[in-house]
């Protein structure tokens, strides 16, 4: 499926707008689901969501592995869970992929190449202001 970037003028600059590849995608948690707008970041080696979801769909931290992360932006400490469910917008079926939660306001949903990039084949036209995803074959 094909999807546009997102346009946006970031609130700490003054230079032009910015596009990135972001899609909707509904998380599953303990409590039940919710949509959210994921950055896709074929940079990052894993995903991470904001602890903020977690606590939104009830996810339980306090078992979750604690490690950190290095980025552009420095170290992060990250809390690790084996598998969280995630539906892409237009996609036909859910898939469950590890992500670790982080306390920034830096990151909401960044989808990162562990799960998300094996399940789906990903093309990035950003000349063309557009992405496709579609899933993996295997």
């Amino acid at each position: 499926m094909k999807y546009r970037y997102t346009s946006f003028f970031p609130p700490e600059s003054n230079v032009r707008w910015i596009k990135r590849p972001m899609v909707q995608v509904e998380v599953s948690g303990p409590t039940g689901k919710r949509t959210f707008d994921a950055l896709i970041d074929s940079g990052a080696d894993v995903s991470l969501f904001n602890t903020q979801v977690a606590e939104l769909l009830g996810f339980d931290l306090s078992r979750a592995k604690s490690r950190n992360f290095m980025g552009i932006s420095g170290g992060i400490e990250a809390f690790t869970l084996e598998e969280v469910e995630i539906q892409v917008e237009g996609m036909e079926s859910s898939i469950a992929i590890p992500v670790s939660f982080v306390q920034t306001a830096s990151v909401g949903l960044l989808l990162g190449q562990e799960g998300f990039f094996d399940a789906f084949r990903i093309k990035f036209e950003k000349d063309h202001d557009t992405f496709e995803i579609a899933p993996a074959r295997r």
